[in-house]
């Protein structure tokens, strides 16, 4: 089976990781300068896939993406950005109501929502 890679659809861009990798390999990202949504489901190199996979939700990365194939929401994440322009988003909402926070270097934490009346 061929991989076929539309030229004109591979761009750098601010993406906010919305769902981490999981166990087969795909994450969510959204674009920050729009509300598109891309399932990443290859990786350029086992550098930018160990990269990527530890990062948490929320966290804003300049990553460079190309479609994957003529159809569908597949995307390959080809390259990271220059590193100091990673954002650490300090506090962002999980899918499950949790707070999660995440400092370089330290373990991602989660925290039942408090409601305040």
């Amino acid at each position: 089976m061929s991989r076929h890679v539309t030229p004109a659809t591979r761009a750098v861009t601010d993406v906010r990781i919305v769902r981490p990798m999981n166990d087969h390999g795909a994450m969510t990202v959204r674009v920050e300068s729009g509300n598109e949504v891309r399932q990443i489901v290859e990786y350029g190199s086992s550098d930018v896939r160990d990269a990527l996979e530890r990062l948490p939700a929320g966290t804003t990365v300049p990553l460079e993406t190309e479609a994957v194939g003529m159809r569908g929401n597949a995307w390959r994440a080809v390259e990271l950005g220059d590193d100091r322009n990673t954002r650490d988003t300090s506090s962002s909402r999980t899918e499950y109501g949790a707070e999660q926070t995440y400092a370089p270097g330290d373990e991602t934490h989660e925290q039942p929502e408090t409601v305040q009346s």
